[in-house]
């Protein structure tokens, strides 16, 4: 039966169609695929991102080959597609090139293989959100704590044996020994932080938000013209009645402060962060990345003066200024105020390591410490340059190593922590007098606070880190050329 024209109108009309349909979806599937492959690499050009390797993805095409007299245009590598010219052009191109990926057995295994240059970059697990008490609550929780200590530490010096039959007191100490301006100056220098932000706190409640900044400017310059009042009019009164040498003793954190922070008065009314970033930005970029590490080195040691700071100077006052200033004729314990100071500045260190250096803020340096590598492991003073890894610093190892793994340094606050409640529980049990029972029994409230924080964020951090030393582990033993 032979076919006329009116019979192949149907094949035309309805056969036609849906072959270049089909062949249009599987186009634009194909061109969809190579776009989701071309955007999630950044290392493959232009050229390779078109033209995929036919070593991968699918077997090589059968070649045509053709006899071709010498010296015919086509024989010179000048011919159309598909010809055995440009084939050989492409494959000395391919050779010429530096290889990335060796042919496997598999297509699936052979797709599976990693296109990068250079050494891996690190991967970031993200870190939980762990909750943490608020500004005000911390820093009335703080404000408790040290005015019993240093209730506690006044209990120590001017107690009294009130329960004896023929005491001539009825009372637990001698208030009138206590001095009320040493009180007032005490009480001054220990609320200055919890006056600003209950303030702040009040002002953020029904202040306009564009407003706030001029506010929090206006606030603090009232609350430290405040305090400053207080503490002079406190400190002449106190010259009145004692020598000027114990006036040294008064001033002594202030020699301090102005060594470690200079004439800001930021530092003396809350926990400043030094403005740095809670963010890390992953950069390939070695100039961004060693002024990154060099902008948390510096937040770091920041942090680290204000710890120190805050709780030598809580301890101080609460504890060490109040015995300087007892009378010639008392007579104390001085073991019992010793370890009474050393137990507030022991529970106020970690207390101010867990808030200031919390979990969180340790996993953005742990990040950036990521992507700079020890002087070990740089080139050579003399072969190095800007454009390279870390020239020889100390400073910057030391970084490295504190923040490669920053559930050492978690780990560390919380052995201290369990070091002073395990020395303060072996006391409980030794023959100490009731005051010393009662001061040891308030102040491991506190501590069992502040362990439970730490406890959490070690144990938080730990296993998030573990599972990321896991992952770079299997990501640097991948297949990589």
């Amino acid at each position: 039966m032979s076919c006329t024209e009116n019979e192949s109108g149907p094949f035309v009309v309805f056969f036609l169609p849906a072959v270049v349909g089909c062949l249009t979806i599987l186009l634009a599937k194909r061109w969809a695929n190579s776009q989701v492959v071309s955007g999630s690499s950044t290392a493959v050009s232009r050229r390779r991102k078109i033209i995929k390797d036919p070593l991968i993805k699918r077997p090589l095409p059968p070649i045509a080959l053709k006899m071709l007299p010498p010296g015919s245009k086509k024989a010179n590598g000048v011919t159309k597609k598909g010809c055995i010219g440009g084939d050989e052009e492409l494959m000395q191109k391919r050779v010429s090139q530096p290889a990335r990926v060796s042919p496997s057995s598999s297509p699936s295994a052979a797709s599976d293989m990693k296109y990068t240059e250079g050494p891996v970059a690190p991967k970031h697990i993200p870190f939980p959100v762990i909750p943490h008490d608020g500004e005000l609550l911390f820093e009335f929780m703080t404000l408790v704590f040290t005015l019993l200590a240093a209730a506690l530490q006044f209990l120590n010096l001017y107690r009294t044996v009130w329960w004896l039959p023929h005491s001539h007191t009825n009372q637990a100490m001698n208030f009138y020994l206590i001095d009320i301006h040493l009180v007032s100056f005490i009480v001054a220098i220990l609320s200055r932080r919890f006056l600003l932000s209950l303030t702040m706190a009040i002002l953020r409640s029904f202040l306009n938000p564009k407003f706030l900044p001029h506010a929090t400017v206006a606030s603090r310059m009232f609350i430290l013209g405040v305090i400053l009042g207080v503490l002079a009019w406190c400190t002449y009164f106190i010259a009145l009645k004692y020598p000027l040498m114990k006036l040294f003793y008064l001033c002594y954190p202030a020699i301090i402060y102005f060594l470690l922070f200079g004439f800001r008065a930021t530092p003396f009314l809350a926990l400043d962060t030094g403005g740095a970033r809670s963010l890390h930005s992953c950069s390939s970029d070695q100039r961004q990345v060693r002024a990154e590490v060099e902008m948390f080195r510096q937040d770091f040691n920041y942090r680290l003066n204000m710890i120190l700071f805050n709780s030598v100077c809580g301890a101080y006052y609460t504890s060490f200024v109040p015995c300087c200033f007892a009378q010639s004729y008392l007579y104390y314990s001085v073991s019992l105020t010793s370890q009474q100071t050393g137990f507030v500045w022991g529970a106020l260190f970690c207390r101010l390591g867990a808030a200031l250096l919390p979990a969180r803020y340790c996993d953005v340096a742990h990040r950036a410490a990521l992507h700079q590598a020890p002087s070990s492991e740089s080139p050579s003073p003399s072969s190095w340059c800007g454009a390279r890894l870390w020239a020889p610093d100390p400073s910057h190892d030391r970084f490295y190593a504190v923040f490669k793994n920053p559930s050492t340094l978690l780990c560390v606050f919380l052995c201290l922590q369990l070091a002073l409640i395990f020395v303060q529980l072996c006391l409980l049990f030794s023959n100490i007098p009731w005051h010393g029972y009662l001061a040891i029994f308030l102040l491991l409230f506190m501590n069992y606070y502040t362990m439970f924080k730490l406890v959490r964020d070690y144990i938080v951090a730990w296993k998030v880190y573990k599972a990321e030393s896991m992952i770079q582990e299997k990501n640097i033993n991948a297949p990589v050329t």
